[in-house]
């Protein structure tokens, strides 16, 4: 095998050794057990399976790693070995916390700015620890600003294209003590990043291939770059909610590059670092933007109608035309409301059901279908109800 197909294998062999890939995935899996938990909680049945957020936060990421990949082998992103420990590091510690809201890049990279400029190697008596120090003061910080920004705008595109997706039915208390309904989003992504490695920081690694381009000497790897995202909505439907949410934060990404590379032309380090602190505060400024604190209840009991608060996979609901967010207003010519069973509204015609729903858009439309077998009692449907523990009707 040549210099360069070893390199690559080497690099892929590299992903599948480093603890942050299994970490991911057993914290994805984590996020779809208690997801479930909550679930039970508040429904009494499951909405999603446990192992859904898996697939999430796996297959999104390959896609979106391989695009990186291409791309960096025309930018030619170099950094240190030690800085990529750093990056792991801070990823690290975001994931076992639980700070799942945090794990952006822009936060993650807190830790390799400072240890760029501020870090004096140790002496561990150790020659692996001291080997991952070894450099870490030689990071370029255009560099930095330029991978924190391609990386904050590919955290945009996780939110934007795939964090709406299976959003999870949520009953929260309302600072007025009322129960209301909520979407909550809990997503990590695993994003194989692509990386080249000065010599002088892998040379110690005597089994690790090097390639020659022009006067420099690299390596690469594939470092397992995990990014999470957490959100709580109540005020907006999720969907519209999480593409503006992806927007900004990609539209923050991409100026972040556009201001690494200024500073790239201009051979201006302090340049970058502004853009690495304005990443940073950006991120933290997009976090608070979309608390949604001190807005009103979307998902809330009403005196006329009844929200759809969430629809179970698979079920007689989901093969209807209903959406998360609509209004039912008549069932079977029944008005819905507070005191109304939707249920026993069902029942007044035993083989056959009639819909009269409000869309989002405020637009009335019927929706009908057929019942067999007791399927009044298993539509799948979620409503908000005053009382927590009173069996949930789309559990019956």
């Amino acid at each position: 095998m040549d210099t360069f197909g070893l390199s690559i294998l080497k690099g892929i062999i590299s992903f599948f050794l480093h603890p942050l890939t299994y970490i991911t995935i057993i914290g994805a899996f984590m996020l779809g057990l208690s997801r479930v938990k909550r679930d039970r909680r508040d429904f009494h049945t499951r909405v999603h399976d446990v192992l859904d957020d898996v697939p999430f936060a796996i297959i999104p990421g390959l896609l979106i790693g391989a695009a990186f990949l291409i791309l960096n082998l025309l930018l030619g992103l170099t950094i240190p070995f030690s800085t990529t420990v750093a990056m792991s590091l801070g990823a690290f510690l975001l994931l076992v916390t639980g700070q799942i809201r945090f794990l952006s890049p822009a936060f993650v990279f807190i830790l390799p700015t400072l240890a760029t400029f501020f870090y004096t190697p140790i002496d561990f008596g150790n020659d692996t620890l001291n080997t991952m120090q070894e450099g870490i003061g030689n990071a370029s910080p255009i560099a930095l600003a330029i991978l924190v920004g391609f990386l904050v705008f590919m955290e945009g595109l996780f939110i934007t294209m795939n964090a709406g997706k299976q959003t999870s039915p949520r009953l929260v208390e309302s600072k007025r003590g009322k129960l209301v309904g909520a979407h909550e989003v809990q997503r990590l992504w695993l994003l194989p990043l692509f990386l080249f490695l000065p010599v002088g920081q892998v040379e110690s690694f005597t089994w690790w291939p090097l390639l020659d381009f022009g006067a420099g000497t690299y390596a690469f790897i594939l470092l397992p770059f995990p990014i999470g995202f957490r959100k709580l909505i109540h005020h907006a439907l999720p969907l519209p909610e999480m593409k503006s949410n992806g927007r900004q934060v990609a539209l923050l990404g991409g100026a972040t590059v556009l201001i690494g590379l200024m500073s790239y032309f201009l051979s201006n380090k302090w340049i970058a670092l502004v853009a690495i602190i304005l990443v940073i505060l950006g991120r933290a400024g997009i976090l608070l933007l979309h608390r949604g604190k001190n807005k009103p209840a979307y998902f809330n009991e009403r005196n006329k109608g009844l929200v759809i608060l969430g629809i179970l996979p698979g079920s007689p609901a989901d093969q209807m035309n209903l959406q998360v967010g609509e209004v039912i207003s008549k069932v079977n010519g029944l008005p819905l409301g507070k005191g109304v069973d939707f249920y026993t509204a069902l029942q007044r015609n035993a083989a056959f059901c009639k819909m009269e729903v409000l869309d989002v858009n405020g637009e009335v439309r019927f929706e009908q279908k057929a019942l067999y077998n007791n399927t009044h009692h298993e539509l799948g449907l979620l409503f908000v109800k005053e009382n927590r523990f009173e069996e949930q009707e789309e559990a019956q």
